[in-house]
C-alpha cells in the first residue's frame, strides 16, 4: 500500500494482471488452449519478474532495500507461488508451501529463515513491469498447444530428465537457446511437468 515512487508492489503488479486478463478474457482476447485463468495469470507475472531487472522489499521506514532474485523464481511456473511467496500475498514469507512432512513452517521457523525481512512486502521497478504490461494482450492471444517451439522445447525437456542428466531451469535455457523466449520457456517448462512432477518441486536443487 505505501511504497517508493519508481516501485510498484508485488501483489498489486498480480492483481492488476489479473484485472487486464479478464478484461482481455471478456473481449474474446485470450487465444484457445491458454488454459484457465490462474494458469495464466501465474505465467504472466512470473514473466514480469523474470524481466524485472531488479528486486527489493519495502522496509517499516518506506525504503526499498534491495533483495536477491532468487526471491522470484518460479519453481512451478503454473502455480502463484514458490518456496518464498505467495505472488498474491507479495510478501516475504508468505509461500503456502509446507515442508517434507506436510508441515507449515512455524513463525520460529520463519523468523529465522529471513530474520527482520519476514513479511516485507517486495516490490519490482514499475517502469519494468508497464513494460511487461504492453506485451500482455499479444502473449496470450495465440494457441500455446500447437506452437512448435514450445511443443518441441518440452520435449527435449524431458529427453533430458529421461536421458539421466542433471536439469535446472539454467541448463534447460541454455539447451534451447536464447531465441526461445521467457515465457515460452515457462510453457514448456509447464507441459514437461505435467509428465514428470519432479520438475515443479520446490528446493529441488538444494544440496547439490
Amino acid at each position: 500500500m505505501f511504497f517508493e515512487e519508481g516501485w510498484v508492489p508485488l501483489s498489486e503488479a498480480t492483481a492488476e494482471v489479473f484485472r487486464r486478463l479478464q478484461a482481455l478474457k471478456a473481449a474474446g482476447g485470450i487465444g484457445e488452449g491458454q488454459g484457465s485463468l490462474k494458469l495464466i495469470l501465474a505465467i504472466s507475472v512470473w514473466d514480469i519478474c523474470d524481466a524485472s531487472t531488479k528486486v527489493g522489499v519495502t522496509a517499516a521506514d518506506g525504503t526499498v532495500i534491495a533483495a536477491s532474485k532468487d526471491l522470484v523464481a518460479w519453481a512451478d511456473p503454473r502455480e502463484l507461488f514458490n518456496e518464498h511467496l505467495s505472488l498474491q500475498a507479495g510478501s516475504v514469507g508468505s509461500s503456502p508451501i509446507s515442508d517434507a512432512e506436510d508441515k507449515a513452517p512455524s513463525e520460529a521457523e520463519l523468523k529465522a529463515r529471513y530474520g527482520p525481512f519476514l513479511n516485507l512486502p517486495v516490490v519490482i521497478p514499475v517502469n519494468n513491469f508497464q513494460s511487461s504490461m504492453t506485451f500482455l494482450a499479444e502473449e496470450v492471444s495465440g494457441n500455446p498447444s500447437k506452437d512448435e517451439e514450445i511443443v518441441n522445447g518440452a520435449r527435449t525437456i524431458l529427453k533430458m530428465v529421461d536421458g539421466g542428466e542433471l536439469v535446472t531451469r539454467e541448463i534447460a535455457r541454455t539447451a534451447l537457446g536464447a531465441t526461445m523466449s521467457r515465457r515460452k520457456f515457462k510453457l514448456a517448462w509447464a507441459i514437461a511437468a505435467q509428465h514428470r512432477d519432479h520438475l515443479s518441486a520446490p528446493n529441488r536443487w538444494l544440496g547439490m
